[in-house]
């Protein structure tokens, strides 16, 4: 509608992504959990594509995946639900619980997947109260304690969902994705429009 090209509309992307990651980093999100409301953790593989040139047999323009895992951390106190995402070089028990002590409140709840790096996750992260499992290779919902992961489940479609409508995503900016969705969720709320504006005025004071 305003006739920009797509590059300068990219380059504006870009713009309110880093100024979303910069307001998370000067007021990190609050960390969640504690006492009262559960809170939910899971990995998922986020597929992407990048453009490759190889010039020795000559496959210009031929695209290749280069999957990245992202953790999630998903707070069930609010609907729909909010979470903490970070892309994580390795899923196991050190990353993962590193960053669960950082997110959660003493006393936390947590429900995952039986995930290797999980167990005895109580044991591991001072913040974990409780810690109760759903193994997925058998159902989606523990048919005895009805402990289920699905929250979490739909975090991710949702996350995709944007993706897919952006037609992929660059490797180098999937973090800066995450953190624009963190900034709605967290700090754009139901008036994401006006609180942004807000942002840009406090980081561009006249």
């Amino acid at each position: 509608m305003a006739g920009l090209t797509r590059n300068t509309i990219g380059n504006v992307f870009a713009m309110i992504r880093y100024l979303c990651k910069r307001d998370l980093q000067i007021r990190p999100i609050t960390p969640f959990g504690g006492r009262v409301f559960v809170v939910k953790c899971d990995e998922s593989q986020f597929k992407h594509k990048s453009k490759i040139i190889r010039q020795q047999n000559y496959e210009r323009g031929r695209r290749a995946r280069d999957d990245v895992w992202v953790f999630g951390v998903i707070s069930t106190e609010y609907s729909p639900c909010r979470g903490y995402f970070c892309v994580v070089e390795r899923r196991d028990r050190a990353t993962l619980t590193q960053i669960l002590q950082r997110v959660l409140l003493p006393g936390s709840e947590v429900h995952s997947d039986d995930w290797a790096a999980y167990r005895n996750l109580h044991v591991h992260v001072p913040n974990v109260t409780v810690h109760r499992t759903v193994v997925h290779q058998d159902n989606f919902v523990d048919r005895v304690t009805g402990i289920h992961t699905q929250e979490a489940e739909s975090a991710w479609a949702r996350l995709k969902y944007h993706i897919k409508k952006e037609k992929g995503i660059r490797h180098g900016d999937i973090r800066d994705f995450l953190n624009e969705q963190m900034w709605r969720d967290w700090r754009g709320l139901d008036s994401t429009f006006e609180n942004f504006i807000t942002l840009v005025s406090n980081h561009y004071p006249l």
